[in-house]
């Protein structure tokens, strides 16, 4: 039992060893303590003096919590302070902006609005007046611009007649006959035109500018029928004023249609559609005799026709060329004589000079057909 009893005192001793000394004990106050501290300071108790309480209320976390409270506050407000006297003041730069240069501006730009009389009598009057002497201001311009519309309309008609006149010298009225001493019957005279030089220029340009437009027919449809009025032009012993434009614009249709390609280079006959019911599968399939109706045939495209041409050069039949000289001479598309003159010097082995007919009739007749 001894022993026991000396072990327990030896265990109690040790405790009362690890106990911490009151020199180094640690404050441990309630939050109301942090209230506390400088309340008493205030009334001048002897706490107030204790060394370890300054210390303690210096570096409470307690206060410095509530001292970054208070300068957070306190930044708030100035942050909100400082953005409104901002806002205001850009508001303020912003009206006088305004005002400045903008309103300035949309008063100009505004259309003016007729201010309304507010006045009776002498005023309301005058402005009837004026209202009614505008209106017949408007009918007055108005009857000026239908007189001109009338007068370009008349003139445009007599520069008309006179440009016919002077390319079909058959409607020229007929010269007065010699006076003699045989009565005659009485008539009135006969109104020959007399043209200015202005006139002349003028329809000299329009007549130009008729033959620029033929050309340029020709050259976006690649019909003949244009180039024909062009070279009827080059042919008119009355028109040599106008033989240069009519070859200069003939030159350019030629060389347009000479390098401009408008067949699809994969074409090829439609067989079945141009021969139905007959065993033809391919071009190969066809006969002279056949293409060369094709080639005759107008209502057919130009498409077809100018494959023809193409299939025509190993072509055995004895009118094959003269086919060929017919189609350069009279097929009413420029593509398709141009391909058959191509045909028909690859056949004969001989060039001319594109759609130069008299030189191509000129070889024909000497080769004794």
């Amino acid at each position: 039992m001894a022993s026991k009893k000396s072990t327990r005192t030896k265990l109690l001793e040790n405790v009362n060893d690890l106990e911490l000394p009151a020199s180094t004990a640690i404050w441990r106050d309630d939050p109301g303590s942090v209230k506390e501290a400088p309340e008493k300071a205030a009334d001048g108790l002897s706490a107030a003096h204790d060394p370890l309480l300054i210390k303690r209320d210096a570096h409470s976390p307690a206060s410095s919590n509530l001292r970054r409270s208070h300068l957070t506050y306190r930044h708030l407000v100035i942050s909100l302070m400082t953005s409104v006297v901002i806002g205001l003041l850009v508001l303020w730069v912003e009206n006088r902006f305004y005002e400045r240069e903008i309103a300035p501006r949309l008063a100009a730009s505004a259309p003016a609005t007729p201010a309304v009389p507010a006045a009776t009598g002498v005023e309301a009057a005058e402005l009837v007046r004026a209202e009614e002497k505008i209106a017949a201001l408007q009918q007055q311009l108005d009857v000026i611009r239908r007189e001109q519309l009338i007068t370009q309309q008349s003139t445009r008609e007599s520069l008309e007649r006179i440009s016919g006149v002077l390319n079909n010298p058959q409607l020229a009225p007929k010269p007065a006959a010699p006076a003699t001493d045989q009565p005659g019957e009485a008539r009135m005279a006969d109104a020959t035109p007399s043209i200015t030089p202005t006139q002349a220029e003028f329809i000299q340009i329009k007549e130009r500018n008729r033959l620029t437009q033929y050309a340029d027919e020709a050259i976006a449809t690649g019909l003949r029928k244009p180039l024909a009025a062009i070279v009827e032009y080059l042919r008119d012993p009355d028109s040599k004023h106008l033989h240069e434009a009519a070859q200069a614009e003939y030159m350019r249709v030629v060389r347009s249609i000479q390098f401009i390609q408008r067949d699809d280079p994969g074409y090829r006959l439609p067989v079945s559609e141009l021969f139905k019911g007959q065993k033809i599968r391919e071009e190969a399939d066809v006969k002279p005799e056949a293409l060369l109706k094709l080639l005759a045939d107008y209502q057919q495209p130009w498409e077809v026709r100018v494959r023809v041409c193409f299939l025509l050069l190993g072509s055995a039949a004895p009118e094959t060329n003269a086919k060929l000289i017919a189609a350069i001479k009279d097929d009413p598309s420029l593509e398709v004589a141009k391909h058959a003159q191509l045909a028909l010097e690859q056949r004969v082995k001989r060039r001319f000079r594109i759609f130069d007919i008299p030189a191509i009739d000129a070889w024909w007749k000497s080769q004794g057909n």
